[in-house]
């Protein structure tokens, strides 16, 4: 495969991969009113040959609290609402069908958590399937917590926090090469652990 290009996109760019991520969710029925965050959101896409083959996006807790907040029944509401903008969600990943595993949604959740990372966001949420948490522990050394109770908007699926220092240390121990790869553009002196020579 070509390589991808990961980058944060602004102005027609943007517009290309917003118009990318209704598309797939759409197709694959999921819900979606992701517009309203249009305003607050930092939207990350991935190009192979020029060509917007997939897009992720993270929404701030301001002005609207996003949907992991807000759309889930969350058990600890003011603890997340009390982070302000040190917490945001990574809200969507929409992907090509035809370029699926192939590793360009971790590409996605790189670019954005180094983002957010450099800019002081300490925890990122989620609203997924509990069988992705499990792959993104037992694969990637990801630390998540449940926040809420599964059932979102009719979907198996619940939210999650990652706690970046904890996903920090628990990948530096026991996914190391992955840690390495995955912190690669975070300047060592955020992370909450060294980063590995691999």
């Amino acid at each position: 495969m070509t390589e991808v290009a990961v980058r944060l996109v602004e102005g027609e760019e943007r517009d290309i991969a917003l118009k990318l991520e209704m598309k797939i969710f759409l197709e694959e029925g999921y819900p979606y009113d992701y517009h309203i965050y249009d305003d607050q959101s930092r939207v990350f896409a991935a190009f192979i040959d020029g060509v917007c083959v997939g897009a992720l996006r993270l929404i701030a807790q301001s002005p609207l609290l996003p949907p992991s907040l807000v759309d889930c029944d969350v058990w600890d509401l003011e603890k997340w609402t009390s982070m302000g903008e040190m917490f945001e969600e990574l809200a969507t990943q929409a992907v090509e069908a035809e370029y699926r595993h192939k590793n360009i949604g971790f590409e996605l959740i790189r670019a954005a958590y180094t983002d957010g990372r450099i800019r002081g966001v300490t925890a990122m949420s989620i609203i997924t399937e509990p069988e992705n948490i499990q792959f993104l522990t037992e694969n990637a050394g990801f630390v998540c917590h449940q926040i809420g109770e599964i059932g979102f908007k009719g979907w198996d699926c619940a939210p999650y926090v990652q706690i970046m220092d904890e996903v920090e240390v628990g990948q530096a121990a026991t996914h190391p090469e992955v840690y390495a790869w995955f912190t690669e553009s975070v300047p060592e002196r955020l992370l909450a652990a060294p980063r590995p020579v691999v």
